[in-house]
């Protein structure tokens, strides 16, 4: 009798749709690894050398909002627009599961990380950028005519990526979107960005990179080699020259949320 895959199951749908972006968008062969005693990843992609090992983590509902969401109640929170726990443990628990399946790293190591929420879409996805990169929230003082200003800025903290840099990349999906960010500090970025799960993205417009972030979206960078984070007054006094400002402040900023359903007028 064979095993039958409960589709119901929000692990089963996100890992079915990986796998249709790997097989479908991309053309490459996708195979599920078996597991075993120790943790393994999900997927081995053959079909563009060297290849990938992929592991899917989902974010959902927790049950209880998703219970008051369907009933048509008002859902209210809130998110970190930086570190999350959640996303730094699904990357620190897939560098061990890849390491132990592919010790050489022959293949790219590729974590996905699959948004399905109902409420906060946007701002756990800032949030999984912000993990991987480490990224702040800062207000500065300029001599434009606004007294005080902000940006997003990057390496601010140490990111998961710069943590864990055997990752060589991550893609985030949320609903039909998906993007794939690359980890600079991985030895191995170049094979990453000549891949052909790169080039896809590049003709979307670029995958995320922090390059990428400060020549199209205006974030900040701190120079992680020359400062000492753990000193908050060095790394301040580091963008405010760097930039060219006053005064610079740094910022832990939740991202508020209040989400219902609203009722079909026209039905």
């Amino acid at each position: 009798m064979q095993n039958r895959v409960k589709v119901t199951d929000p692990k089963n749908a996100v890992e079915r749709d990986i796998r249709t972006f790997f097989e479908t968008d991309l053309g490459l062969s996708v195979h599920r690894i078996p597991t075993s005693a120790t943790r393994t990843p999900d997927f081995l992609v053959d079909g563009d050398p060297p290849g990938y090992v992929l592991e899917v983590k989902g974010r959902f509902d927790d049950k209880e909002s998703s219970a008051r969401f369907k009933r048509g109640e008002i859902v209210s929170g809130s998110e970190s627009i930086g570190w999350a726990p959640w996303t730094a443990d699904t990357l620190r628990d897939a560098r061990h599961q890849f390491a132990s399946f592919d010790p050489q790293h022959q293949r790219i190591w590729i974590p996905c990380f699959a948004i399905r929420r109902s409420f906060a879409v946007e701002a756990v996805f800032d949030q999984v950028i912000g993990t991987l990169y480490g990224v702040r929230q800062v207000a500065y003082a300029g001599e434009t005519e606004n007294p005080t200003e902000g940006r997003s800025c990057l390496h601010v903290v140490p990111g998961a990526f710069e943590r864990w840099p055997e990752i060589d990349g991550a893609i985030v999906s949320s609903g039909n979107a998906i993007t794939l960010c690359v980890n600079e500090f991985s030895e191995r970025v170049s094979v990453v960005e000549d891949s052909g799960l790169c080039r896809f993205f590049a003709k979307l417009g670029g995958p995320i990179s922090p390059r990428r972030l400060e020549s199209t979206k205006g974030f900040w960078s701190v120079d992680c080699q020359s400062v000492d984070r753990s000193d908050e007054r060095a790394v301040r006094l580091h963008l405010a020259e760097k930039y060219r400002v006053s005064r610079v402040f740094i910022l832990n900023i939740n991202s508020h949320y209040a989400s219902c359903i609203v009722p079909d007028a026209s039905v």
